[in-house]
């Protein structure tokens, strides 16, 4: 193991990952490619049928009945991506939405906290109908200008967009489902961006965990009564994942987490004991995706519900 950062990350990881070895193996192959078809401009049966003329395998993914995946690597070079009738998007990217689905029926209201560059913002309107409202919000207002353009090239309609540091968000409303796609570490992309390794650090993951934690608070207080929100990053590190989620239970009243469940995809349950913290039994029931076991990159999912 010739590299410093992975040599790290067997060292961190290696107590909590199943098999360490297919870890680190799976974290330096390439990440297969995968695209949703964007179900308000296009019909998937017609997609399929057009890729199938050029050649193009897509494989379907038994959780999502819009998701794809294919081997075909120049799929972003395809006029259905250019049209808008698909979205090139990771797997994992599009596991929040999924399990928001309960609450994205009938005229809701959705918060999407951190929704630049739009993937899951466009991904749960298009699961809305373009109907209800969803509330895109972002801090960095370069990344709001990708965020606008693919709300457009996609034909969304139900979307506002607001640009405030999510911690200070102020709105009078509160919201049916709430979205805190988190900024992280990025630990779990290695396999698509080899470049996360070259400024990666511990010092980084606990700054992170402290800005985590307020925004969790928020999203949560955000909720109606009986709303759910999904807190997600795409990292390994339990101080950006369990503990942020920990800290929730330990400074709200009301804090329910409630079990994940994907059809024919393993996900593993969130720890409880990362060095001398131990968390609460109910912290279980958070998600965590591990790169070697369904072949994507790396993720974790908690479902909270406000009762």
């Amino acid at each position: 193991m010739e590299n410093p950062v992975l040599k790290k990350f067997a060292e961190r990881y290696g107590k909590i990952v199943d098999d360490e070895k297919g870890f680190l193996e799976f974290l330096c192959k390439p990440l297969q490619k995968a695209f949703r078809v964007n179900t308000i401009k296009a019909d998937k049966k017609q997609v399929l049928e057009k890729f199938s003329e050029y050649g193009i395998q897509a494989n379907s993914v038994g959780w999502h009945p819009e998701a794809f995946t294919t081997d075909f690597f120049e799929i972003g070079n395809t006029i259905e991506h250019f049209m808008g009738y698909i979205y090139i998007q990771e797997l994992t990217s599009m596991m929040p939405a999924v399990v928001l689905s309960e609450s994205l029926s009938g005229n809701r209201t959705i918060l999407d906290c951190c929704a630049a560059p739009g993937s899951k913002t466009t991904q749960i309107a298009s699961m809305m109908g373009n109907k209800g409202c969803i509330i895109a919000n972002d801090i960095d207002y370069v990344r709001i200008k990708a965020l606008k353009f693919n709300i457009e090239k996609l034909g969304v309609l139900n979307t506002i967009i607001t640009n405030q540091d999510f911690r200070f968000f102020s709105i009078p409303e509160k919201f049916d489902a709430v979205l805190l796609d988190a900024p992280c570490t990025s630990e779990g992309t290695i396999r698509k961006d080899r470049n996360i390794l070259s400024h990666w650090s511990e010092k980084k993951i606990f700054g992170l965990s402290r800005l985590q934690k307020q925004m969790i608070l928020k999203g949560f207080d955000l909720l109606r009564d009986g709303g759910s929100m999904v807190y997600s990053t795409c990292t390994f590190a339990p101080e950006e994942n369990e503990e942020v989620v920990q800290y929730l239970l330990d400074n709200r009243k009301g804090v329910k987490i409630e079990k994940i469940k994907l059809k024919g995809f393993k996900l593993s349950e969130g720890i409880l004991k990362w060095n001398k913290k131990e968390f609460a039994k109910e912290i279980e029931n958070c998600s965590r995706v591990w790169p070697h076991h369904n072949d994507t990159d790396g993720f974790f999912m908690a479902k909270i519900r406000k009762a």
